[in-house]
């Protein structure tokens, strides 16, 4: 199946419909997703040095995540150009890219519409040429999923397992699940991330108010979680947190104090193995 004939289904004429891609791969779109999530890729896609979007009438957005496979994340709708001065008017609260605001820039302003909303994160397609981020809708893209909308019932805490895909779409607030978000925020734990490719481990804890999914969701945000041996991974193998896996070890009630959180996550520590720098990534 093509991408091209889903649009047209949809309503989209594709010479007025542009194709964007943003990977999270690349280090200014990973630091404005880790700072303010879909609301901060989209101010970054709204702004642009030069005036790629004079020229159309929608934007159909995909976030790049394994490889060259993207996920769906909306249809927009440019409304009006801004330019000059204004242009920083439009820079959100907190966002890590001055520059990208400057006088150099032109702002294009853009609502989110409910065009194909019944798949946004199901479609998934493939985007073959990684360094051509936009395209014309013209321009055929081969569609390698459409991931059922029914729900997913949650499997429990003790058979969760997570890739970073997974919880990407977790994260992202897809609908589907819905149980797995309201389960993961009522509970703190001991969890493993396992870079099942390389064969390394990580065991952390969680003692805060947004319980695991508040940290994992960190995770999916920064891709090191602050952690200082997954940075260290990472900087040796860029893209390994696509091999994330995320499970939990043992459940810990909400409130749970720091000191008794982080005396239970020593004792995995000690079980696992995980501060040995050959199969671990713990450095504490």
């Amino acid at each position: 199946m093509r991408l091209s004939a889903i649009l047209k289904d949809y309503g989209l004429n594709l010479e007025e419909t542009k194709l964007v891609r943003h990977p999270l791969n690349k280090k200014d779109v990973r630091d404005v997703y880790a700072k303010g999530g879909l609301s901060f890729v989209e101010a970054y896609q709204s702004s642009q040095s030069k005036r790629i979007f004079d020229n159309c009438k929608y934007i159909v957005t995909f976030m790049g995540t394994v490889g060259t496979q993207s996920r769906f994340v909306g249809v927009y709708k440019i409304l009006e150009m801004i330019e000059g001065s204004k242009v920083r008017e439009y820079m959100p609260v907190g966002y890590p890219y001055e520059e990208h605001f400057d006088e150099n820039h032109v702002y294009y302003r853009m609502e989110r519409t409910d065009i194909m909303i019944d798949l946004v994160n199901r479609l998934i397609i493939d985007w073959p040429s990684p360094r051509s981020w936009f395209n014309w809708a013209s321009t055929e893209k081969e569609v390698l999923s459409i991931l059922s909308s029914e729900e997913i019932e949650f499997p429990g805490y003790e058979n969760l397992i997570l890739t970073y895909n997974e919880l990407s779409s977790i994260v992202d607030g897809d609908e589907r699940y819905k149980k797995w978000t309201d389960a993961l925020s009522n509970v703190n734990g001991i969890y493993l991330i396992c870079d099942t490719k390389n064969n390394m481990q990580y065991v952390g804890s969680t003692y805060n108010d947004e319980g695991i999914l508040g940290r994992w969701t960190n995770y999916i945000h920064t891709l090191d979680g602050g952690d200082v041996g997954i940075k260290a991974h990472l900087q040796k193998y860029p893209n390994a947190y696509l091999d994330f896996q995320f499970t939990i070890l043992r459940i810990l009630p909400k409130p749970i104090e720091m000191k008794a959180a982080v005396e239970i996550e020593t004792l995995y520590k000690r079980k696992l193995g995980t501060r040995n720098e050959i199969s671990g990534l713990n450095r504490n």
